[in-house]
């Protein structure tokens, strides 16, 4: 494990004990040698998932753009059950790379009810310029392409959350929240789905540090505000 992840985990562990009372969560760290074996494909497998270098790498290959039965397949990723959860959160890597007209990556979500039928699918995911807005940025949606928004550092990894709160679902970016619904009816999250576009472009996704688990709000607030925290010393670079 390197040195860079002992901080965030030394900073998550004490948002852990004092929280303990309120959070049951599990995290991901994907360190080299760790198993994907609680991951499976969602619409149509990307061309590499594979933990390299203590991250989560997802590659997408553009050479392979139209190869499925339909549009809908060139949406690719892997995606791991979160049954009961009402926080998720992840830590994505925004490349100065990704500059074409197109859907990059992101983390979707399976929105459940009390009665566990699927109520929404929450999506952040990063879009270039001229997607859904004049410039490039994380875009929301809630049955429809609802916002873009630029809090984000570009070239650093990102942590992007939702929480199931007030009927509805709280989108997080970096530490704040930056919309939110209350009408779905979204108590917890079925699945989470870390996914890519492929437009006909190659390019790899990295991800680190999946947690998800059972949070109360005030839980909620204080393990994202630790969280950036250790964002902030980590500071890690490609």
């Amino acid at each position: 494990m390197n040195f860079s992840k002992l901080i965030k985990i030394a900073v998550l562990g004490s948002a852990f004990v004092t929280l303990s009372s309120q959070a049951t969560l599990v995290t991901k760290t994907f360190d080299n040698g760790d198993s994907l074996a609680d991951f499976s494909v969602d619409r149509a497998a990307p061309a590499g998932f594979q933990i390299v270098s203590n991250e989560l790498v997802m590659s997408i290959d553009g050479s392979t753009f139209g190869a499925g039965a339909s549009a809908f397949y060139d949406t690719q990723g892997m995606k791991i059950d979160t049954t009961g959860s009402n926080f998720v959160s992840i830590d994505m890597y925004i490349d100065s790379a990704w500059t074409n007209s197109e859907r990059f990556a992101g983390m979707w979500g399976v929105g459940l009810n009390d009665s566990n039928t699927i109520s929404s699918y929450p999506i952040l995911e990063f879009q270039g310029a001229g997607v859904n807005s004049p410039d490039a940025g994380l875009a929301i949606w809630d049955n429809a392409w609802v916002d873009v928004v630029s809090l984000f550092n570009i070239d650093e990894f990102n942590t992007i959350a939702y929480k199931a709160a007030n009927n509805g679902v709280q989108y997080y970016v970096n530490g704040t929240m930056v919309y939110s619904e209350t009408a779905s009816g979204t108590s917890s999250f079925g699945d989470i789905i870390l996914n890519a576009k492929n437009d006909g472009n190659s390019f790899d996704v990295r991800y680190d540090n999946l947690t998800y688990g059972v949070v109360s709000e005030p839980g909620a607030m204080a393990l994202l505000g630790l969280g950036m925290l250790a964002m902030g010393l980590r500071r890690r670079k490609p």
